[in-house]
């Protein structure tokens, strides 16, 4: 079962890798502009949305899964999982460093 709590926003690369990676169902969310994405490169198996999309889309968003969100450096996710938070998505965690701390740590999940 994995270890987060409505307070918590923000789940450490460790945290990913020794409690989450291929051991609970959850959802990958790259909040970047596809722009972004391209000249930066993408994350395998994430699904993109735009953060700028988020507040039209914010009643489609699923609350039967956990969604881990990442940017580039950690730092638009962790706003917008307080964002979300706020309109209690509960389920909503952001991954400290963002893309980059991602792919270094899984080399294998850039797209």
């Amino acid at each position: 079962m994995y270890k987060t709590n409505e307070e918590q926003e923000i789940l450490t690369i460790d945290e990913f890798k020794n409690d989450w990676w291929e051991k609970v169902e959850y959802l990958l969310v790259d909040i970047r502009e596809e722009e972004e994405i391209e000249s930066e490169g993408g994350v395998m198996g994430a699904y993109n949305i735009s953060m700028y999309e988020i507040p039209d889309k914010i009643e489609m968003a699923p609350t039967w899964i956990i969604c881990l969100l990442v940017c580039q450096d950690g730092s638009k996710s962790e706003q917008l999982v307080k964002y979300m938070k706020n309109n209690n998505y509960n389920n909503m965690f952001a991954i400290e460093g963002g893309v980059n701390s991602l792919v270094e740590a899984f080399p294998e999940l850039r797209s």
